[in-house]
């Protein structure tokens, strides 16, 4: 067990080692900070007469229908939401806030955090082949699967720390640039066709849960490629090729009902939260929960079962 732990650290302290690691974490940086401003630039004052705002936006949609822009079915939904703002005095999340920003970052973390693990991952392996230390580093541990083993918790630790960096730096930069306050307001949604509110706080702790898994699965996937392809550069660019494009190839197919079983049509659960709808008709979180489950298994015992067998020694 200690030698385990010994090889995890191992791992750890040469992802940390690599300038590429820093960097990322400065573009994450970089990021946060400049969405913070951005907002804050242009952010109006929303808050001065939010009711004549939902007034006259409704106003504006019922006129759109009357003048045949719009069907009153297109705009159903969103008259209800204000309607129901107006009804129970519940007013809207300003961009300009901590929670706002907060939930904004929560949409733009999964993309870039895909894309970082998807280089540090997709490295992990590959480039022991590249320099020729995995010899070394085989001759020095119990199995081949412990090595592996090291390497992919090794991994998950990482995501971690970057999901960690995220949710602390962009709650301490969203605190500077509109105040740490506002976590009581509270998020209207649609709910099986009904308007119904939930806390802000609760919706962005439940966001940033749900993307930790689409992340996680990105990061295997990364992995195993890693472990596949001995060519750093070629793990890395299809890992980066996969998570950019395979979702939206998903997405052209979901019109088809066995798409349903595709891997990417399941990983992102926020479109089972309210308000959203799945990619295809009839699936259930219980069914992408299960479909992500056979992926999963099939994923990680194809890189175990590869790197064991391989004359990785060649």
């Amino acid at each position: 067990m200690f030698k385990f732990i010994g090889l995890v650290r191992n791992e750890h302290m040469k992802t940390f080692r690599r300038l590429s690691t820093w960097i990322m974490l400065g573009i994450a940086a970089v990021i946060l900070i400049t969405i913070a401003a951005f907002t804050a630039y242009n952010a109006g004052d929303d808050s001065s007469d939010w009711r004549a705002s939902n007034e006259q936006q409704i106003q504006t949609y019922l006129d759109d229908v009357e003048e045949g822009y719009f069907t009153m079915d297109e705009v159903a939904q969103d008259i209800e939401l204000l309607q129901y703002q107006l009804d129970h005095d519940i007013q809207p999340v300003q961009t300009d806030s901590l929670p706002g920003y907060m939930n904004t970052i929560v949409y733009y973390c999964a993309p870039f955090l895909i894309m970082f693990l998807a280089i540090i991952a997709g490295g992990i392996v590959s480039n022991e082949f590249g320099t020729g230390t995995i010899k070394l580093l085989l001759t020095k541990t119990p199995s081949r699967f412990s090595v592996l083993t090291s390497k992919y918790v090794s991994v998950l630790c990482t995501m971690v720390i970057f999901f960690l960096f995220f949710m602390v730096f962009s709650f301490l930069v969203g605190g500077i640039f509109f105040g740490f306050n506002g976590f009581g307001a509270e998020k209207i949604v649609l709910e099986n066709g009904d308007a119904t509110s939930s806390s802000m706080l609760i919706s962005i702790v439940r966001d940033y849960g749900l993307n930790f898994i689409q992340v996680l699965f990105y990061a295997t996937i990364a992995f195993a490629l890693s472990t596949i392809f001995r060519n750093t550069s070629l793990a890395i660019g299809f890992s980066i090729f996969i998570s950019l494009f395979f979702p939206s190839i998903s997405l052209v197919l979901a019109r088809y009902d066995w798409s349903k079983y595709i891997l990417f049509n399941n990983i992102d659960l926020t479109m089972y939260t309210a308000g959203n709808t799945p990619f295809v008709e009839g699936m259930t979180v219980g069914f992408s929960v299960v479909v992500m489950a056979i992926y999963f298994i099939i994923i990680t015992a194809l890189t175990w079962f590869s790197f064991i067998k391989r004359d990785v020694t060649a």
